[in-house]
C-alpha cells in the first residue's frame, strides 16, 4: 500500500514494538508531505493488527442470556452463537460490521484478519464486510467460514463465497469454520481451493477438548504451511505443536475468549514464533488482549516465567503484513503521557500496565487520517451507533 497524499507527523515520540525501539523524529509519509499531524507529547507507533476477529459478533454486547446454562463450549456454540449467526442477514451484518471497524479504528486498529459466518445470507456477505471496511479505512482480510452443520449445501456455499471474492479482487482468504463441524470432503475441497488461488486458509483449531482431533485431519489433507491461519490451538499436543512450527504456520492467541469460554490455556510459549494475538470478536482492545496474554501466561508459569506479549503484537502486525500487503503508511498518535522514564527497555512495561486503547488520539491508515482526535473522520460515528442499536433489536427478536 502507498499514501495517496502527502503527511508529515511532527514532534512525537516513536515508538516500535518489534524490535522495542524509542525515538525521537518525525514521520514523512509520501515524497512531499503537504500536510501536517502534531504529534507533540504523544508517541506515535505503528498501526495495530487483529490477527483473528470475527466482525459480525458486535451485535452481541448485551445480548439476552441464552436459554439455559450452557454446560460446555459446545453448548456455547450451540445456545449463543450459531443462533446469533444463523439470524443474520444484510442489514444486521452491515450494522455490526460498521459498528465493529469503527471501534476497531478508535482503539488504533488500522487492519485485521475476519473470519466469517452467516448461514442465512451467504452469497455476497463478503461484499458486506469489504464495503465496510473501506469506509472505515480499515485494511481487512476476509474469508467465509464453511461448516457441515447447516449441510453439505451450506459447506459449498460457503466455500463458493470465498473463491467468489477471491475471483473479485477482494483480500480475501478460503475459511473453515473448525474441524468438528466440517466433513472430509468440505475440508478437501478448502485445500484444494486454497492451493488452487494461492490463497490463505484461516481456520479455528483445538480450541476445545470437543476439536482436539482437527490437527490430524488438517495435516492429513496437507493444510499447514506459511499461509495458513490456525485460531487457539488450546488443545493441539506436544507433537502437534511441533509440527505446526515445522510446517511455519500461524497459531493466533485469544486469551480473553479462551478465559471467557473456559477452554483451558493455550500455551503460547509452546508454539514457536509464528504466534500472533487476535481478540476472537470480543472487541478491539489489543491493549487489553496483550495485557491478558502477560498475566495469564504469568498465572502459568509462574512469577519467573511468562512470554512477551507484546512481541505478540508485533507478530500481529508481521502477519498482517503478509496476508494484506506492507503498511508503512499506517500509524496512531497516542496521547499517553508516560508518569516514568520511557525507553526501549522498559516499553513492554509501558504497553502492557500504562498505554490503552482509551489513548489513542489519531490513526493514519494507509497514510490517510482515519481519527482526528478520538473520533472517527471517515464515518458518521452517531449514525452507526444508532443503527447498531436498531439492528441489534430486531436481530434479538428474530434468534428469541
Amino acid at each position: 500500500m502507498t499514501a495517496a497524499a502527502g503527511l508529515a507527523i511532527t514532534g512525537g515520540t516513536v515508538v516500535t514494538l518489534g524490535p522495542p525501539r524509542v525515538e525521537r523524529r518525525d514521520i514523512l509519509l509520501g515524497a512531499a508531505p503537504r500536510r501536517t499531524l502534531d504529534a507533540s507529547g504523544c508517541l506515535v507507533m505503528p498501526g495495530l493488527a487483529i490477527a483473528h476477529t470475527h466482525l459480525y459478533s458486535a451485535l452481541a454486547l448485551g445480548m439476552p442470556a441464552a436459554p439455559g446454562v450452557p454446560r460446555s463450549f459446545r453448548e456455547i456454540l450451540e445456545r449463543v452463537w450459531w443462533r446469533l449467526d444463523a439470524a443474520l442477514d444484510e442489514k444486521s451484518l452491515e450494522a455490526s460490521a460498521e459498528q465493529a471497524l469503527l471501534d476497531a479504528a478508535l482503539a488504533g486498529v488500522t487492519a485485521v484478519i475476519d473470519h466469517h459466518e452467516s448461514p442465512s445470507f451467504i452469497d455476497g456477505s463478503l461484499d458486506v464486510l469489504a464495503r465496510a471496511a473501506r469506509a472505515s479505512g480499515i485494511a481487512a482480510a476476509l474469508c467465509y467460514g464453511a461448516t457441515d452443520r447447516h449441510g453439505a449445501k451450506g459447506a459449498r456455499a460457503g466455500l463458493a463465497e470465498c473463491e467468489r471474492a477471491i475471483r473479485a479482487g477482494l483480500p480475501a482468504m478460503v475459511g473453515l469454520h473448525a474441524g468438528f463441524t466440517v466433513s472430509d470432503e468440505t475440508l478437501h475441497a478448502a485445500v484444494d481451493l486454497a492451493r488452487s488461488r494461492s490463497a490463505w486458509l484461516h481456520v479455528h483449531v483445538a480450541e476445545d477438548a470437543c476439536d482436539a482431533g482437527s490437527f490430524a485431519r488438517l495435516e492429513k489433507a496437507r493444510a499447514l504451511g506459511p499461509k495458513t491461519i490456525l485460531a487457539h490451538g488450546v488443545h493441539l499436543t506436544a507433537e502437534e505443536r511441533a509440527r505446526v512450527r515445522d510446517a511455519a504456520a500461524w497459531i493466533v492467541h485469544n486469551p480473553r475468549s479462551n478465559l471467557q469460554n473456559a477452554v483451558g490455556y493455550a500455551d503460547p510459549k509452546t508454539l514457536g514464533s509464528r504466534v500472533a494475538l487476535g481478540t476472537d470478536g470480543m472487541d478491539a482492545d489489543l491493549f487489553a488482549e496483550a495485557r491478558a496474554a502477560h498475566l495469564r501466561a504469568r498465572e502459568a508459569y509462574g512469577p519467573a516465567g511468562g512470554i512477551d506479549a507484546v512481541a505478540l503484537l508485533a507478530n500481529s502486525g508481521r502477519l498482517a503484513d503478509l496476508a494484506l500487503g506492507e503498511r508503512p503508511s499506517d500509524w496512531i498518535v497516542l496521547d499517553y503521557d508516560p508518569p516514568t522514564p520511557l525507553a526501549a527497555a522498559n516499553l513492554a512495561g509501558h504497553v502492557l500496565f500504562g498505554m490503552g486503547a482509551r489513548h489513542v488520539r489519531d490513526v493514519v491508515a494507509n497514510g490517510k487520517v482515519v481519527v482526528r482526535g478520538r473520533k472517527s473522520v471517515r464515518v458518521d460515528a452517531a449514525r452507526i451507533r444508532a443503527r447498531s442499536r436498531e439492528e441489534a433489536a430486531r436481530l434479538w427478536r428474530r434468534m428469541a
